[in-house]
């Protein structure tokens, strides 16, 4: 099942901060789609975004640039950051990125912090328009070859 344009269009508006369309797209996929499609695009969007912060011309970042990072990110007023485990957010970046190993979580945490890292990353690049949707075509594709 491919990544549809309405699916782009509730994680576009979460990357945007408008929060009431956000919410009111999401009611509107249906719950498998939810599950599965807009879950991976999710993923892959965590993806692009951790390579885009944490590695720069082949070079990774090292474990400090990441837990400063992740403290920055529970540092902010917004009530999900504080949700935030710093084991758990720390691992998966660190593991995205050849240096370690995720810490056991159930999915719905793992998407918890994803979507929350995710917008941190996606805040600090402040993207145009124009290069907010680059970066979900590639998110997308990504996500249809997880899927794939």
């Amino acid at each position: 099942m491919p990544i549809t344009d309405e699916q782009v269009a509730v994680l576009r508006a979460q990357l945007t901060g408008n929060r009431e369309e956000h919410l009111r797209l999401m009611g509107q996929l249906d719950s498998n789609e939810a599950n599965v499609s807009y879950t991976a695009l999710v993923a892959a969007a965590f993806i692009e975004a951790a390579e885009r912060r944490f590695i720069e011309d082949g070079k990774v970042a090292d474990d400090a640039e990441v837990i400063d990072f992740v403290a920055k990110v529970r540092e902010t007023n917004d009530e999900s950051s504080r949700l935030i485990k710093p084991q758990i957010a720390e691992s998966m970046i660190l593991d995205l990125l050849g240096k370690g190993a995720m810490v056991d979580a159930d999915p719905d945490t793992r998407f918890g912090h994803q979507t929350v890292l995710l917008a941190a990353m996606v805040g600090e690049e402040r993207f145009t328009s124009t290069e907010l949707d680059a970066f979900l075509h590639n998110a997308r594709s990504l996500a249809d070859e997880l899927l794939g």
